[in-house]
């Protein structure tokens, strides 16, 4: 055990050391984190990429950037996408309908986060940091591509390391293939070499060089490619045996403090959303995994198909519907309302509509006014009324992001500050100030 104690000691050191020499160059300073702003998809990433895309963007270098990006994707493709720059133009969110089914009953809508065309070539990138994947998402926008004319259609999936966080819910159980319909891309390569060539060409621009040297060092914290820590970590272990045999150990005792840590937190809150008069549901059921089920509570880190934990609450009854409010967790945590039935099946969305019943009807109306008003901050989906991040956000499968790891070390504020945030979202859904 000592040596174990031992090299936690030399790790600890070892990062002193770094944020140390971070301190002292100013590398801390990213003006992303400054503002909080570092996994926002939209405003964001989606935004600074589809800007340094746009010949007409804020850098105003013309389409040097988006020359870069476009040879890039031909070389890693085997592609000759033949667009014409002078004509192209970058979209950020373009809303492609409402998301339903057509005449021939296939799955339609919704928003492309980054649409580049010039009317004749169109390439789609769906772009992911830690958001769940929405259902039949990718399959949606294949369908519209498929809908529209054009020589060249290429739809793309952008995530930290190139993977499909659920292949099988975007894509509609596998009606599109990736390699043939689709293709990934990762930020940890594809993007990080793109920005560094982006950098290279605005060297004589300090403000565009350093914008881009923030982000490009923004995808570094989040892919975990701070290069010099990380192999002076591999050398610190490979260079002493001793500390190779206690790797299991290590490795193990790590993910008992994550479960440990994960399992406070679900309890925490769950003690919190009781003293407000919410008693939660603490049975597992089809369609619902009890976070803090013996069954699943360690599945959630043993296994990444273990997800959509989750606690619930009856904020209010319908005749035979609830309206219920979850806390949930995929990668990072988010909550929101749905509808159940008797049963406990999840009312989809569209059939929420349809739903006679003037109360839930007003409830119903006053959640797409608050998402229509949030700046994007809400969201809703075929299951959810409406669903968003919880404030603060925790990654429990990367501590690193952003400051997970900084928001579970002071856990009884932040179950605090996310249960005010729920206590406050049933007022303005039910009017009622005091809630119960």
């Amino acid at each position: 055990m000592s040596k174990l104690i031992q090299l936690f000691n030399d790790i600890h050191l070892l990062i002193e050391k770094y944020e140390q020499i971070r301190k002292e160059k100013g590398d801390n300073y990213n003006l992303f984190q400054v503002i909080n702003m570092t996994s926002d998809e939209t405003r964001v990433h989606s935004a600074m990429i589809a800007d340094l895309l746009n010949p007409e963007g804020l850098h105003q270098m013309g389409d040097i950037f988006l020359k870069l990006f476009i040879r890039k994707l031909e070389e890693l493709f085997k592609l000759e996408l033949n667009l014409d720059y002078g004509d192209a133009k970058i979209v950020c969110e373009k809303y492609i309908g409402l998301k339903t089914k057509d005449k021939e009953g296939k799955d339609i809508g919704g928003r492309i986060d980054i649409y580049i065309s010039d009317n004749t070539n169109h390439i789609a990138i769906e772009n992911k940091i830690y958001a769940t994947d929405q259902e039949n998402q990718l399959l949606r926008y294949h369908n519209y591509l498929e809908s529209i004319a054009g020589e060249n259609k290429l739809l793309l999936y952008l995530s930290l390391y190139g993977e499909i966080n659920d292949l099988e819910k975007t894509t509609g159980n596998n009606q599109i293939k990736e390699g043939e319909d689709f293709f990934t891309i990762s930020y940890s390569e594809f993007i990080l070499n793109w920005l560094e060539e982006c950098r290279t060409k605005a060297i004589d621009k300090p403000l565009i060089r350093e914008g881009i040297t923030h982000y490009r060092n923004l995808i570094k914290i989040l892919t975990h490619q701070m290069e010099n820590e990380k192999n002076d970590l591999i050398k610190l272990i490979k260079d002493n045996p001793k500390y190779i045999c206690f790797l299991p150990k290590y490795k193990d005792a790590i993910k008992e403090v994550e479960i440990s840590l994960y399992t406070d937190f679900w309890t925490k809150l769950e003690n919190a959303i009781q003293n407000q008069g919410y008693p939660i549901v603490k049975e597992s059921f089809d369609g619902y995994k009890y976070a803090l089920d013996k069954n699943y509570l360690r599945k959630y880190y043993e296994s990444n198909n273990c997800k959509y934990q989750s606690v619930e609450f009856v904020v209010e009854g319908f005749d035979e519907y609830r309206l219920m409010y979850s806390v949930q967790v995929d990668w990072r945590t988010y909550y929101g309302a749905l509808i159940r039935d008797n049963s406990n099946k999840i009312i989809p969305l569209k059939d929420a509509y349809e739903i006679e019943n003037p109360k839930l009807k007003t409830i119903i109306s006053r959640i797409d006014e608050m998402i229509q008003n949030s700046q994007n901050e809400y969201h809703s989906s075929s299951s959810w009324l409406f669903w968003k991040h919880t404030k603060p956000c925790i990654n429990f499968r990367d501590l690193n992001d952003g400051n997970s790891a900084s928001h579970l070390s002071d856990m009884n504020k932040t179950i605090e500050r996310i249960t005010k945030d729920i206590i406050d979202d049933i007022g303005v859904i039910r009017k009622d100030k005091s809630n119960k």
